[in-house]
């Protein structure tokens, strides 16, 4: 039996790109296959694991010593033909379910799945989705081409400007692919590479006063949703994602209930859909200083990072903490020992335990500039989550440099 864990990272580039494994992403499925590898813990009787990348001996020896036990070692797909690897049965285990795994090929496209699962991560169809159901607390504007932005994008800036600032997202595009522009940006061509794709989609919107980031975690089976958890985002002022709590009931209550009529609303949009995601949301103050909350930021019908933090907690249930995962920067240098600095870490704060879910070094031993770290924490440590955050990672760069 063989097990293939395909956790792209930036599985909207795949979808923007048409193919798998688009050029430049290993780094960053390098982190997300090292969490699989916790998950999936000792237990070989699940079978082999092929991944694309393979740790470095150092973070296997910090988890042994940590648990007593060793964590799998893939096999790497590169070093030998797939026919030689796979034992059947295969369970292939994808982040984005667009591929399909033979013998011979490999990994290969596959074009239904693709279909299905580009219209389902269209911030498109999501937006017109939206519409339909009356979702829209300000307004959005849809361009389906470079020629419709040009167009459609120089009128608005003509009008009177409505708002100061805009955002403009890539029809598929991952956290931080987006732009920033004024009123008197609008139509003009971007400076940004990633938008500088002939006849590319995206969606524009008016860059709100943002107050608070949430997500809702889902399952779905055969179009029927369910909620399963929340979670607080931790993202800068530009919207780019740094880390994810999990949610206590009193944080998430209120929240939980104002988004129960927009799960059952999502079966119109996904009426066969079988397997998890997560709903985005976030609060906004208003011109008047009100706040109010944008249900729907957008859908991903994937793996995400509140999914991993959920099955960490479920593989590991420990009561009385909240849980953390958050990427902190990392510039140790190769004659550096960063877990032993870790392990200095969770000596001086007993109340709080710190674990590393991707390595603090490539497999030359180059330090890997971002680690992505994983928190346990007592809960009444815990009275505002961003600011213990914020605290943690300003912490951890006194510790590892940044």
């Amino acid at each position: 039996m063989t097990r293939i864990f395909r956790p792209n990272a930036y599985f909207e580039e795949e979808l923007s790109a048409g193919e798998i494994f688009p050029p430049g992403l290993e780094a960053q499925n390098a982190i997300l296959e090292s969490c699989f590898l916790v998950l999936t813990g000792p237990e070989k009787e699940f079978g082999e694991i092929l991944a694309h990348s393979v740790p470095e001996k150092k973070w296997y020896e910090y988890w042994k010593n940590q648990f007593g036990s060793s964590l799998p070692i893939p096999i790497r797909i590169q070093e030998r033909k797939p026919e030689s690897l796979v034992q059947v049965p295969l369970f292939l285990e994808e982040w984005g379910r667009i591929s399909q795994y033979s013998e011979k090929n490999g990994f290969q496209l596959n074009p239904t799945a693709f279909e299905r699962s580009a219209h389902l991560s269209s911030k498109i169809a999501q937006t017109e989705w939206k519409k339909k159901f009356h979702m829209q607390e300000f307004p959005v504007w849809i361009f389906k081409n470079d020629s419709e932005w040009k167009s459609d994008g120089e009128f608005l800036r003509l009008q009177a400007p409505a708002f100061p600032l805009y955002v403009r997202k890539l029809e598929f595009g991952f956290s931080g692919r987006q732009e920033f522009l004024l009123p008197s940006d609008l139509g003009k061509p971007s400076k940004k590479d990633f938008f500088k794709i002939r006849d590319v989609g995206s969606v524009l919107e008016p860059w709100m006063d943002r107050t608070q980031d949430f997500s809702l975690l889902f399952s779905a089976e055969k179009g029927s949703f369910r909620r399963i958890a929340s979670t607080i985002l931790l993202s800068n002022q530009k919207g780019k994602y740094s880390g994810t709590w999990l949610t206590s009931e009193e944080e998430s209550s209120w929240y939980s209930e104002r988004m129960e009529p927009v799960l059952r609303n999502l079966s119109d949009f996904a009426p066969d859909y079988t397997g998890y995601g997560s709903i985005d949301s976030f609060t906004y103050r208003t011109i008047d200083g009100q706040e109010e909350l944008r249900k729907v930021s957008e859908i991903n019908f994937r793996w995400t990072m509140g999914r991993i933090l959920w099955e960490l907690c479920r593989k590991f249930p420990l009561s009385g903490v909240r849980d953390l995962l958050l990427f902190v920067s990392h510039k140790g240098s190769i004659h550096e020992d960063s877990y032993r600095k870790l392990e200095e870490w969770n000596r001086e704060e007993p109340t709080r335990r710190m674990f590393p879910l991707s390595p603090f070094y490539g497999p030359k031993g180059k330090p890997m500039p971002k680690v992505l770290l994983w928190f346990r924490i007592q809960k009444d440590e815990v009275s505002d989550p961003r600011q213990t955050a914020s605290d943690l990672a300003a912490k951890a760069r006194t510790k590892f440099g940044g």
